[in-house]
């Protein structure tokens, strides 16, 4: 039997014949399945629309689901969630969603990203720039110049920063900052690009600027800053004059800045570096002084570290990990010792109790070395290398950064390691003791209430 006759009998379903129909009925029915067919699919599509439609709404979602999505996001995404829906501006907007979004984020407080800013003339068209040290998209998009002041006659220089908010001053090319006839102070977040005008001063004359702010997400209580500049004066002083803008009041007064023990600036001091309430400088007689930015009084007063070579002064006064620190680097040529080269770090214990500098870090150079980067290595060991300090890493205590070569270099103190971190454009312009910011990504950027207009 052939393969194709056996297949015909294993059918296990008996063979019936199949009716006869009338071919006007079969048509009949055929068009009454087409159409209801057609009818199943139009309702079909209608409930797949209406389920599209119910999807698609994400302004129909529960208010106390859509909060709970935008806690949940980082803070550029949640920035950038205001232009998405005018209900949705008003929630990130509230006091509120910034208490609630920070308390959830408050974790990684330790852990956000940070990069230094630095000030530095453009050799080509001798005009000011700031560079940011991260490559972190966060600060990619950082702003700090309003539209009002990109003008080619107008440069603009950071003059000091406090938490996430910079003190900038506009000025006319070529005239320094702070002292023109045009120069012009304002507060700006780089962040959400809010800023604020300071009122002109009736006279401008150099000087040396500190800026503290006071804001406190959790009691929503509006922000409150003070500047405070201290024009130059020559000598050691107990009494010198202080210029102060309180944003309380929305005016400068002028007063007199009292330090019994004697007070004075270098030409190139730092700016004064906000700390528990205070504006702290490094005086030149070797002592850290704490200004009240209020009355302009001397309420702390710290000598020098016993170990402080008075011969040389301190590269960095800073703060890290919430204490204050200072740094010097001794030995030939920085001083007129022949002695090694060296580094070393000081921190400020018992502030409370009278204050107690404990000496964190002493590193020689020749000790350093860099696997990346061998020529650090090599320049290092040389008998005249040229260092300079430009910051300390916010938290982390071994880390500080240096100048080496033009180049932003970062120093494990404990690991005796260098990594270079970017380089330093037109570096013969750059003044490292007084234009390096440190600029930590706060878990909400500090809003800045009577804002002028908004940066772009």
């Amino acid at each position: 039997m052939s393969l194709l006759k056996s297949r015909k009998n294993l059918s296990l379903v008996p063979h019936r014949k199949r009716r006869k129909e009338n071919p006007t009925q079969s048509s009949e029915n055929w068009m009454v399945s087409r159409n209801l067919g057609v009818g199943m699919k139009n309702q079909v599509d209608g409930w797949n629309a209406n389920f599209e439609k119910q999807l698609t709404k994400i302004e129909d979602l529960p208010i106390s689901l859509l909060l709970e999505i935008l806690y949940r996001l980082d803070l550029k995404s949640a920035m950038r969630c205001k232009s998405v829906a005018r209900q949705w501006c008003n929630l990130i907007s509230d006091p509120s969603f910034a208490n609630n979004f920070v308390r959830l984020h408050a974790s990684s407080v330790m852990d956000r990203p940070f990069a230094l800013l630095l000030n530095y003339v453009d050799k080509q068209i001798k005009k000011r720039h700031l560079l940011v040290t991260s490559e972190e998209p966060e600060f990619k998009s950082l702003t700090y110049i309003p539209p009002i002041y990109q003008h080619d006659n107008i440069e603009v220089t950071v003059q000091a920063s406090c938490n996430d908010l910079l003190l900038c001053c506009a000025n006319m090319v070529g005239n320094d900052a702070g002292s023109g006839p045009m120069s012009e102070y304002y507060v700006i977040n780089p962040i959400s690009r809010q800023w604020t005008a300071l009122p002109p001063m009736p006279q401008l004359a150099r000087a040396r600027v500190g800026f503290i702010c006071w804001y406190d997400t959790a009691l929503h209580k509006q922000l409150s800053y003070r500047v405070m500049r201290i024009p130059e004066f020559k000598g050691e002083s107990a009494e010198f004059g202080v210029e102060i803008f309180s944003s309380d009041t929305g005016k400068w007064t002028q007063s007199v800045g009292l330090c019994p023990q004697g007070f004075r600036l270098d030409v190139f001091a730092f700016p004064g570096v906000p700390y528990n309430g205070l504006l702290f400088w490094w005086s030149s007689t070797d002592c850290l002084v704490g200004f009240d930015p209020n009355t302009s009084k001397c309420c702390q007063f710290f000598e020098k570290p016993v170990e402080l070579n008075p011969s040389h002064g301190i590269e960095r006064l800073g703060v890290c990990h919430g204490t204050l620190r200072i740094c010097q680097i001794s030995g030939y040529p920085y001083e007129v010792a022949f002695a090694d080269p060296c580094l070393r770090v000081w921190e400020l214990k018992d502030y409370d109790e009278g204050g107690k500098w404990n000496l964190e870090h002493e590193l020689y150079f020749d000790k350093m070395v860099s696997e990346k980067s061998p020529w650090l290595t090599e320049y290092l060991s040389k008998k005249y290398p040229t260092v300079a300090v430009l910051a300390y890493h916010p938290n982390d205590g071994e880390i500080v950064y240096l100048m080496i070569k033009f180049k932003v270099v970062s120093c494990n103190l404990r690991r005796k390691t260098l990594e270079v971190v970017c380089d330093i454009p037109t570096a013969d312009y750059f003044y490292h003791g007084c234009n390096v910011f440190t600029f930590v990504l706060p878990c909400w950027p500090t809003p800045i209430p009577f804002q002028t207009e908004k940066a772009t």
